[in-house]
């Protein structure tokens, strides 16, 4: 039976991991990773924007709320090239898998089918996320500090709690924009200890006051100081940001990912329904906020999941159907080191998100650039200054509305607005358009998805 639950335990985390076959780059990621370099190599933390033509000349304030994953992940890729970021990507998947196991094991052991079935819908949650940027830690620091919360209510006599603040720290520096988290995690189990027992005097709601307390203190540490704690909420008031980033936008029913999250989340419902004479308000609230959270910013979907691990799996009734799991470790061991070798493939043969044409000529002249929102990143890796990039909080006061109304040909004019010489876009994107049929404009290069024009003099 050891050996069963074992490989069943090997199975869920592998079926996780398995959605690094959908790896990507992003274009966050290469901005990150100069970022990096620039710390690194100038040992400081930049204050004013050193990317960006535009940031630059109005001399915008930008400290990254990043830095600590920047700098870790420019040593990763300085060292051991796309082998050491796949490496990572792959180590944080098992770490949040394991996690998660960690969180309901029981009913995973008990549940073998039903456990498969939910580690395949895991894969499907992150399927889209498996790109080097921070977020992979917050989901990783998320489920962590889930799981200290549920251990401390199980067990309060466990030392696991006084690791809270070390990681709101690191949670803070790596990527400071959803470091809230921790303490609202805290926070909410806290007020139900103290709902339940009616007085902080238990251990248990003690060692949460602690966890909540220092996990505020820690987040302060970091180069925003104090603003970090209010940062989170700025950015989720920003209706400009909401509108135009794509995992800022809203459940999309009639989308693939949007059919998926909406069955998902009718399963947990239906699961609560079912259920509602044994489960607790507390959980059901807590689900509740994160299935809001979850149709307002699909961005939120993963840490719905982690939550959801954390409850549904409690109320699953015992499956008439027998499965063996040694085949299917099998099976799932081969898929693992598929998915691992075709991700180390798109890494290698996806580095290029433009053509040498395109980045030999902006090398070569000096230009006013117009550049489309997702191709800033590569951009800034490549040396090149932008107009702008994937950082929407640098941009959000001043030119990302503009560019939000230009991408998406609402008001492509007001390229005219702005002294521009030199215009790179995607093909995707209304500006394409706009500038390809406009005679003031000469279409100089292109490649697959992108095109270089210039301003007829």
């Amino acid at each position: 039976m050891k050996k069963r639950n074992l490989f069943l335990f090997f199975t869920f985390i592998i079926i996780i991991s398995c959605s690094i076959v959908f790896f990507q780059y992003g274009s966050d990621f290469f901005w990150h990773l100069k970022s990096g370099e620039y710390i690194i190599s100038n040992h400081s933390i930049p204050k004013i924007d050193v990317f960006s033509w535009y940031a630059s000349s109005q001399q915008l304030k930008w400290i990254s709320h990043e830095w600590l994953f920047e700098v870790f992940l420019y040593s990763i890729y300085h060292v051991f090239s796309t082998f050491g970021i796949l490496f990572l990507i792959t180590l944080i998947l098992i770490s949040i898998s394991t996690i998660i196991w960690k969180l309901n094991q029981e009913s995973f052991l008990n549940h073998p089918f039903y456990t498969i079935g939910w580690a395949l819908c895991g894969t499907i949650v992150f399927a889209n996320k498996i790109i080097p940027r921070p977020h992979l830690f917050s989901f990783l620091f998320f489920s962590l500090s889930l799981y200290i919360a549920i251990s401390n209510y199980k067990t309060p006599t466990k030392k696991a709690i006084y690791l809270a603040p070390i990681i709101s720290f690191l949670w803070s520096n790596i990527h400071g924009g959803s470091s809230n988290l921790s303490y609202l995690i805290y926070g909410y189990f806290l007020l139900c200890s103290i709902l339940r027992y009616k007085n902080i005097r238990n251990l248990e709601t003690k060692n949460l006051i602690y966890a909540t307390v220092t996990s505020i203190l820690a987040i302060i540490i970091n180069p925003h100081g104090i603003l970090m704690l209010i940062y989170p909420y700025l950015n989720m008031s920003y209706t400009i940001m909401l509108d135009c980033i794509d995992e800022w936008q809203s459940l999309h029913l009639f989308s693939i990912d949007g059919c998926f999250y909406t069955f998902f989340i009718l399963l947990c419902l239906y699961s609560i329904i079912k259920n509602r004479k044994s489960i607790s308000l507390s959980k059901v609230i807590l689900l509740f906020i994160f299935i809001i959270l979850a149709i307002k910013h699909t961005r939120m979907f993963p840490y719905f999941f982690i939550i959801a691990s954390s409850i549904i799996p409690n109320y699953w009734k015992k499956s008439r159907i027998f499965i063996d799991i040694v085949p299917i470790l099998i099976c799932m061991l081969v898929m693992f080191i598929v998915s691992n070798s075709y991700a180390f493939h798109v890494m290698n043969h996806s580095f290029h998100l433009i053509s040498d044409d395109i980045l030999t000529y902006l090398k070569n002249n000096q230009t006013k650039l117009y550049n489309s929102y997702n191709l800033g990143g590569y951009l800034i890796y490549q040396d090149i200054p932008v107009f702008i990039d994937g950082r929407a909080d640098l941009y959000i006061d001043t030119i990302l509305c503009d560019v939000c109304q230009i991408e998406k040909g609402i008001n492509p004019s007001l390229l005219e607005q702005y002294p521009f010489d030199t215009f790179l876009v995607q093909k995707k994107n209304s500006s394409y358009n706009y500038l390809y049929f406009n005679g003031k404009y000469k279409l100089l290069i292109e490649d697959k998805d992108n095109a270089l024009f210039i301003k007829i003099k």
